[in-house]
């Protein structure tokens, strides 16, 4: 019968019956179903209008095909779970969440050589995000560095090492992430300076330092070389950070995994070489260190490193990074050549003594810690490395605690430059280590941040959210930790008469500064300071934060600042408030600030 015919056609052309029938197949059979239809029934003109109608509706029907099936393909829990795993591999929320903001909705400022790049809302929303991006915009982004209207992605997205990515992990991410909720996030704009602001220029680099292609496994080597090597090239992009970088910001390939920087923290060498890689460490002890963040002989991950193994790492199978460690354990020796010796005999002398008063305590006086509690300094990689940035970082602003390691307090507020500098030194040369006496009070001076004196970086700040001082922040806008604290236990009077004392003293040293940058930074400065203290509640210490505010505030109205001037009070939310502000703002399609200046404008009844 015609109708059955038609039927069976139908059914050819949507698969019914036949789910694995492949998209080329289907069309092949689609058109041998219509040319077997057509002969067997020569139409009439009448009927051949309606079948042309007909053939033109199954037409649109097998248009809408792609779309339809990839969706529902989408939908699979295993594959979301695949695409949650491979995005915790490759550590995505990281530069895609901004401090204290929803998970992928983008609106990290990352700062290069060559300007601020802000990262970008991967959340599926339409008109923020990436809800109606097809997979190939997808896969064309992520791999081939080309976003959706065709622009230059800036390498700052490690498109040069996720292009080693195969396809499949790629739609498993995007799986992933549209399985996510919509957040409503407008991307700030970039501010890159000329001519990198023209994105056009991007061709030039792209031919000169990118190679795209997925990794092709070396038959020569086993499965789990190879899992390694995709993982660390690929997915892990362990070489984005760990290797130096020219003078155009692209990675220098033939001293890869040698070590690079990260703004002021160095990414240290994780080649096959002895003395300055991890040659000499076995599989067992790398993978102990990528899980946990510490490893006796390669000592605590701080920095950026903490941050990967917390976001990223200890979620990752023992089994891959068994993978990663076989294959940098593998790979060429980069070595490093010994950096110049600066330290006097008198500046180590020094150094051992303001060890025994402000470290010993902890870190012992033969420098082995407490283990498991307190890291051990002697026979440390991470104290022996060719630069020794980490080592004064860590002692000018402190470590934050890591599983049951505890927290180091930092001493930038209690310490002179020459005085980190010694201490670095003799920590890098004493006991069994080797490493180069290279501190200098210049480098620590160069490395000191507004927060150090204030301890901005301690788990207590960043557990009460205190905000970090931009790269327009004041520096030294309290002095000393003790100046802080005096404010702490300050009546109003006195807090008062205190603070018109700092806001004089900086507008001197600081001529031309604006009244915001100076409510901003002081109290971003002053915030950990409130945070620290011993016996007060979330509640005390937001309250005596909002007291600080509101005399600063007062203080720089009487000053008469400038109309001009927008001052924006810093006062921590809860993260559940927080959230909430954000699901809110999300339902009303706006930004957080745009809802909450709304809400602030109706109960003060202005609109």
């Amino acid at each position: 019968m015609p109708g059955e015919s038609y039927a069976r056609i139908i059914a050819l052309v949507l698969g019914v019956g036949a789910p694995g029938l492949a998209r080329p197949l289907r069309a092949g059979v689609f058109l041998m179903a219509l040319r077997a239809q057509f002969l067997v029934n020569r139409p009439t003109r009448l009927s051949l209008i309606k079948r042309r109608a007909g053939w033109m509706l199954l037409g649109i029907l097998w248009a809408s095909l792609p779309a339809i099936a990839p969706a529902a393909a989408a939908n699979e829990p295993s594959l979301i779970e695949k695409g949650k795993y491979i995005s915790l591999l490759a550590d995505c929320g990281a530069c895609h969440t901004r401090t204290g903001g929803t998970p992928f909705a983008g609106g990290l400022p990352m700062s290069t050589p060559f300007g601020v790049v802000t990262s970008s809302n991967i959340t599926p929303d339409p008109d923020t995000g990436i809800g109606n991006w097809s997979d190939e915009d997808f896969y064309r982004a992520v791999t081939d560095g080309i976003g959706r209207h065709r622009e230059y992605l800036y390498p700052v997205m490690p498109f040069t090492s996720y292009t080693k990515m195969t396809r499949s992990d790629v739609l498993a991410v995007k799986a992933y992430l549209f399985s996510l909720k919509p957040v409503y996030a407008p991307r700030a704009p970039n501010n890159m300076s000329f001519p990198f602001d023209i994105r056009w220029t991007l061709v030039v680099w792209r031919e000169l330092y990118f190679r795209p292609g997925v990794y092709q496994p070396n038959p020569r080597r086993s499965a789990e070389w190879n899992r390694g090597a995709y993982l660390v090239e690929g997915a892990g992009h362990c070489g984005e950070c760990h290797s130096p970088r020219n003078i155009f910001g692209a990675t220098e390939t033939q001293r890869s995994l040698a070590g690079g920087q990260i703004g002021k923290w160095l990414a240290p060498n994780i080649s096959a070489d002895p003395r300055w890689g991890i040659g000499d460490r076995s599989v067992s002890e790398l993978v102990t260190f990528l899980k946990t963040g510490a490893q006796k002989t390669e000592g605590v991950a701080f920095g950026p490193m903490a941050e990967v193994v917390h976001d990223s790492l200890r979620y990752v199978s023992t089994a891959d990074l068994q993978a990663i460690a076989v294959f940098l354990k593998s790979g060429p020796e980069r070595t490093q050549g010994l950096a110049d010796q600066v330290a006097s005999r008198s500046d180590l002398q020094h150094g051992q003594k303001l060890y025994l008063d402000n470290c010993a305590t902890c870190h012992q006086d033969n420098g082995r810690g407490i283990p498991g509690v307190i890291p051990n300094l002697s026979a440390n990689a991470a104290v022996t490395s060719a630069q020794p940035n980490d080592v004064i970082d860590a002692v000018l602003n402190g470590l934050r605690g890591s599983r049951s390691h505890v927290t180091m307090p930092g001493f930038g507020g209690a310490l002179k430059n020459q005085d980190i500098a010694d201490i670095a030194n003799y920590v890098r040369a004493g006991w069994r280590n080797n490493g180069p006496t290279n501190a200098t009070p210049a480098l620590v001076a160069s490395l000191r941040t507004p927060s150090s004196a204030g301890g901005a970086k301690s788990e207590a700040a960043s557990a009460f959210d205190c905000p970090m001082v931009g790269v327009n922040g004041i520096p030294n806008i309290l002095a000393n930790s003790n100046e802080a604290s005096y404010l702490v236990g300050a009546n109003d009077t006195d807090m008062g008469n205190k603070i018109n004392e700092l806001l004089y003293r900086i507008r001197s040293d600081h001529p031309g500064v604006s009244f915001a940058s100076l409510v901003n930074s002081m109290i971003a400065a002053y915030c950990p300071v409130v945070a620290s203290q011993p016996g007060l509640t979330y509640a005390q210490k937001r309250a005596l934060l909002a007291r600080f505010n509101n005399q600063l505030v007062q203080r720089v109205e009487a000053m008469k600042a400038g109309s001009g001037d927008e001052i924006i009070a810093h006062v921590p939310l809860a993260p559940n408030i927080m959230q909430s502000i954000t699901d809110a703002a999300a339902e009303k399609h706006e930004t957080s600030a745009k809802w909450m200046a709304e809400v602030l404008g109706k109960a003060t009844g202005q609109k």
